[in-house]
């Protein structure tokens, strides 16, 4: 049954996500704001991490089942994407170095800050 509460809870940020989009009237995709909702319950501790932490977890795990309508499509449009399959890897690429630089340089900067609050402490 607490999976179902958990399931609940995210499915609840999902459509209030999505009536966010609708009231702004689109301007911003429903499951980006869907996400951005729950960092900010999540970070302002309405919502605790351990009332979603099963339903994360399973989510997490089964990523994979939730490409497979997106890679469907893909093959479905494969004829009309070919002439455009070089721009699209080399997006990919650049994206994947972009993302993966931003990730390192998020990190180095709470490492950062970390430091600092730890030797704050010990003056």
């Amino acid at each position: 049954m607490n999976y179902l509460r958990e399931l609940g809870i995210i499915l609840a940020i999902c459509v209030l996500g999505e009536v966010i989009s609708i009231l702004i009237g689109g301007a911003l995709p429903a499951n980006v704001l869907g996400m951005i909702l729950l960092l900010v319950l999540l970070a302002t501790r309405l919502i605790k991490a351990r009332q979603v932490e099963h339903a994360a977890d399973f989510f997490l795990k089964n990523m994979a089942i939730f490409f497979l309508p997106v890679s469907l499509g893909i093959l479905e449009i494969y004829n009309q994407l070919k002439s455009q399959l070089v721009a699209i890897i080399a997006v990919c690429f650049i994206t994947t170095f972009l993302t993966a630089l931003a990730t390192a340089a998020t990190v180095h900067f709470i490492l950062v800050l970390q430091n600092k609050k730890g030797e704050n402490k010990n003056v």
